[in-house]
């Protein structure tokens, strides 16, 4: 690995960093192009920002092709430096393989892994705002504002790998509303809107801060949790079951009810290949909750 430049060596000319034109400094960022969480910004707060696969570098990529520590992005007074940590598979400036530390420049792009590339910005207040505000409109579910369908997938998929490693535990639960379609063709659709949106806020209540929330589709939800056993994963799908049916969702001049059919998934002792398995044990496990008389919890 090149050596970084110190106070008394200036061994790289660093693009200096100004203010904005709207007055500000200017702050760092990094944004996924391509690859897991497209469109995720990073912002370049601690001196070695480092990037890998593994949970204990500063930005987590799950991507096959990265190293636990593939490289780093080094904060100096007057700009930044990109150093590959001696990666398997390279770390790419620009469509260049590096092999010393390399001055970013603003809009410059950084390839990592199989499918993993990142652009470095200098952005202000303003356009971080709104780099933020276009992300959270493609991971965000417009009705209920509970993460979308894509979200849930990328995170399930780093969840699922942290659980596989550190052969701990991860619960999967699919929720989905009984007789849904009768709220629709008897109140009409914006009451079923309305259902979707109490649910989800009270589901919203229910979940630990560290829980994965996210509307699947129609009406369906998921939960993802880590870190509990089965028996406390069936207690907690239990919860929400019975906290649905004591649910009194105001509509007009009158008061809706409804009622969830929960499958559950565990990966504790039993294992499975990936978190698209583990989803379709819990959406399984759902489908014999709907056919032995819905609201009720089916675990796998």
């Amino acid at each position: 690995m090149s050596k970084r430049p110190d106070e008394t060596t200036q061994v790289i000319q660093v693009q200096e960093i100004q203010p904005s034109e709207r007055g500000g400094i200017l702050q760092a960022t990094l944004t996924i192009l391509t690859g897991p969480d497209p469109g995720a910004v990073y912002k370049l707060e601690v001196p070695n920002t480092v990037i890998g696969r593994s949970d204990d570098v500063t930005i987590t990529i799950v991507d096959r092709g990265l190293s636990r520590r593939h490289a780093q992005v080094v904060r100096l007074p007057d700009g930044f430096l990109l150093e590959d940590l001696g990666s398997t598979n390279g770390t790419f400036y620009n469509g260049e393989r590096i092999s010393e530390a390399r001055t970013l420049e603003n809009g410059c792009r950084i390839q990592i892994g199989e499918n993993t590339v990142l652009r470095f910005s200098l952005q202000d207040e303003l356009e971080q705002e709104a780099a933020q505000k276009m992300y959270e409109m493609t991971v965000r579910d417009p009705l209920t504002r509970l993460h979308n369908r894509r979200y849930l997938d990328e995170r399930l998929r780093t969840e699922f790998a942290y659980a596989a490693r550190h052969k701990t535990t991860l619960s999967v639960l699919v929720i989905d509303v009984d007789y849904f379609k009768r709220v629709n063709d008897t109140v009409g659709h914006q009451a079923g809107d309305a259902v979707l949106r109490s649910l989800a806020a009270s589901l919203r209540r229910m979940v630990r801060i560290e829980d994965l929330l996210a509307r699947y589709g129609g009406e369906e939800f998921v939960v993802a949790a880590r870190g509990i056993d089965e028996q406390s994963a069936g207690v907690f799908a239990e919860r929400i079951r019975g906290s649905v049916e004591l649910l009194e969702i105001p509509w007009e001049d009158s008061r809706l009810r409804i009622t969830v059919s929960v499958g559950l998934a565990h990966m504790g002792a039993r294992r499975y290949p990936a978190s698209e398995a583990l989803v379709a044990a819990a959406d399984g496990a759902l489908y014999r909750a709907k056919k032995n008389g819905r609201n009720r919890v089916e675990k796998a």
